[in-house]
């Protein structure tokens, strides 16, 4: 069994970096104090205020409160007043956030003070051994300076839409998407679910992977009634580079790699339009919206796409999507779309629509 002391783990986790995680946009209320929209139940006003400091919460209209642990179990749908979901949520911490998790010298959560204290004066010469040890590797030597000039080192390049360390925990049985008629099969193949707490409260989720496969972000769209004042309908996290993504390539490559699609691929602008066309057994991708951008292109050149056909929706939007993705699109690929009526969507269009899609992007 792996140990966790909690106490150490409430040390560690630092409340800033919790609340980035999970995007929230947290209002400065005193040097030590912010404020939130709580999000275990539904805030207009920020009502959660959060002490820095002290690293606990409190929801002035729930009345959730708690220390930091408590908060990060609750926000992953765990209930910090039962011992072994408090466990799973530290475990989970020390992953997600790479911290220390503490001794493993005793089985219960906190260690006895004594201990503690012996831990954290073990730590700090090690932190003190660490810092002369740093110091004497830059010391440079005379000699060695006088004899060779070394490059600086390379700064190294964050990764865009660095793959995730954690996946939302999401009810796949909601109501919104028994109203959708989504299979079942298809519900557990796209990993869709609806999220009852985080930053995606009330949404239907959409995991989003890069052409590897990994998991990359999740988007929500508003399902629970009516969409709150300044809110998009789809979310999309803070700092997401829609633009270098393609919804669904990775299993157009898979299918690919196995023989099971040819060279072309359809192009849509949002998640149903792609399961609707995945069901018919169509190879299909979509930009997040009415746009196509010069990164996308080179992912789809690089899966071995040379054929696409656009399908935008029947609106304003999709129309001028259109004219501006086509030229960008036919510099690089053989290009054809599909026009449809005012309103409709790929989602939405007739069977005889489906149909008569062209047979080239057809297995």
């Amino acid at each position: 069994m792996t140990w966790v002391n909690f106490q150490t783990v409430r040390q560690e986790l630092d409340f800033n970096n919790l609340l980035a995680h999970y995007g929230f946009d947290a209002k400065a209320n005193g040097k030590q104090q912010v404020k939130i929209h709580c999000p275990f139940h539904e805030d207009a006003n920020p009502s959660c205020g959060i002490n820095l400091a002290k690293k606990v919460f409190h929801c002035f209209s729930c009345q959730a409160k708690g220390n930091i642990l408590d908060f990060f179990a609750m926000m992953e749908g765990l209930d910090p007043s039962k011992t072994q979901d408090l466990r799973k949520a530290a475990l989970l911490a020390v992953e997600t956030f790479g911290i220390y998790g503490g001794a493993q010298e005793s089985r219960s959560g906190d260690q006895p003070k004594a201990k503690q204290k012996q831990h954290e004066k073990g730590q700090k010469q090690r932190q003190e051994a660490l810092r002369d040890l740093k110091g004497m590797e830059a010391r440079p030597d005379p000699e060695a300076a006088s004899q060779e000039v070394s490059e600086p080192p390379e700064e190294k390049e964050q990764p865009i839409n660095a793959p995730l360390t954690f996946e939302l925990k999401l009810d796949t049985r909601h109501v919104s998407l028994r109203d959708r008629s989504i299979p079942k099969k298809l519900v557990e193949k796209f990993g869709l679910g609806y999220a009852k707490r985080g930053t995606m409260a009330g949404r239907i989720c959409f995991p989003i992977h890069n052409q590897a496969g990994e998991l990359i972000a999740y988007s929500g769209r508003w399902v629970d009634g009516d969409l709150p004042h300044g809110k998009p309908r789809y979310l999309l996290p803070k700092g997401f580079e829609k633009s270098r993504v393609l919804y669904n390539l990775n299993r157009v490559v898979a299918a690919r790699a196995e023989g099971r699609t040819t060279n072309a691929v359809v192009i849509v602008e949002g998640f149903w339009s792609v399961l609707r066309l995945h069901t018919e057994g169509v190879p299909v991708v979509s930009t997040f919206g009415d746009s196509v951008s010069d990164a996308q292109i080179d992912l789809l050149v690089q899966a071995g796409v040379d054929r696409v056909v656009l399908i935008f929706d029947g609106d304003d939007g999709g129309r001028k999507g259109s004219e501006q993705a086509l030229p960008v699109l036919a510099s690089r690929l053989f290009v054809k779309t599909v026009a449809l009526a005012d309103g409709v969507k790929p989602d939405t269009m007739s069977e005889e629509l489906v149909n008569d899609l062209p047979r080239y992007v057809r297995s």
